[in-house]
């Protein structure tokens, strides 16, 4: 069987399906298996070698056979296709990685074709395959520094809002949905971040609108602080407002949008006794003492949480102010909240 000439629509569909199926971090044989069915091909093979290291991968789509998930099988088989089977194929080199693509269309060896025709089809697809994999591999590294920006932001008690340039919530971290349903100070009103007081309200919504007005021009990031009252008669919320102007990144553009940062002045950051043993030398005891006075808790209630004496609690402080270069609670908690433990997270918290 050989090359047929399709319409360009088919054609596009194919280079969509094919982009579609990379982007969405699909197993590569996927893609592959389009191409062979789309040009009724005996198999499709992708290999990917590492310029730099002399290493290789290769994903095979062959006619009635189930795809080899591991690496060393698909080289194997490979191997094997392209000693039976007559092969056209073309290459792209990715230079962000030091990578050559290649693409192998198999054929039976009987069968008659236009070399030209199908090596420039086999260079499109190339091509085709190499923007896939990069716009992949630039999405799925835009999402691993969003997923540890967020977590460090939860771990800090930080909440989040992204706002559109009409004012709507788009995004919410879960700190600031917890906030919002608690209804403390802050509410949500037909899809808008409101405050309670109708004073303070006010002051929020211009913050808001100027900010807007900054992001969309693009002036600067200049943030604006508000502290809103809260009726329970806990300590107030503190606001920032900033504006976040359009970002152009590889022939992309962001819409411009409104951050909005939420800090409860009541919630304390936790810390890991694992960590703050291992970052400051402590023992598990010590380390048990520190979070718990980081948290807020007063020597004595030190001592009951931990079901230990008074003298024993103050024995293990005096001996964290040794290990630490410290002399006051003051500077303990100062130091516990500034340190990288934080940032962990709460690890063992039976101690």
């Amino acid at each position: 069987m050989t090359f047929q000439s399709r319409s360009v629509v088919e054609f596009g569909l194919l280079f969509s399906r094919i982009s579609e199926s990379l982007i969405g971090g699909g197993p590569l044989h996927q893609p592959l298996d389009l191409v062979r069915n789309h040009l009724g091909a005996t198999a499709v093979a992708l290999r990917i070698e590492d310029r730099a290291g002399g290493n290789s991968a290769a994903f095979v789509s062959e006619n009635g056979c189930e795809a080899d998930e591991e690496p060393s099988l698909a080289l194997a088989r490979l191997g094997l296709l392209l000693d039976r089977h007559r092969c056209v194929q073309a290459g792209a080199v990715d230079e962000t990685q030091n990578h050559r693509l290649t693409l192998l269309v198999f054929r039976a060896a009987g069968e008659q074709a236009g070399e030209s025709d199908e090596t420039s089809l086999c260079e499109i697809l190339a091509g085709q395959f190499l923007r896939g994999l990069q716009i992949a591999r630039r999405i799925g590294a835009s999402e691993v520094e969003r997923s540890l920006y967020s977590t460090v932001m939860e771990r800090l008690s930080v909440g989040i809002l992204i706002l559109d340039m009409q004012g709507r919530i788009v995004k919410c971290s879960s700190r600031a949905e917890e906030a919002l349903s608690a209804r403390d100070g802050i509410q949500m009103q037909a899809g808008r971040f409101r405050a309670a007081c109708a004073k303070e309200d006010r002051e929020l919504q211009a913050a808001i609108k100027a900010a807007m007005q900054r992001a969309q021009s693009g002036e600067g990031r200049e943030a604006r602080g508000l502290a809103l009252t809260r009726p329970s008669g806990s300590r107030s919320l503190g606001v920032i407002v900033q504006p976040v102007p359009a970002v152009r990144s590889g022939g992309v553009s962001t819409e411009p949008t409104v951050a909005i940062y939420l800090r409860d002045p009541e919630a304390n950051a936790d810390v890991g006794s694992d960590l703050v043993r291992q970052l400051f030398d402590l023992t598990p005891a010590e380390a048990a003492v520190a979070r718990r006075l980081t948290a807020g808790l007063s020597l004595e209630d030190v001592a009951t949480a931990l079901d230990i004496s008074r003298n024993t609690a103050r024995a293990h402080l005096r001996s964290i102010f040794s290990k630490s270069g410290i002399t006051r609670q003051t500077e303990l908690v100062r130091l516990m909240l500034n340190s990288a433990a934080v940032l962990g997270g709460p690890q063992n918290q039976a101690a």
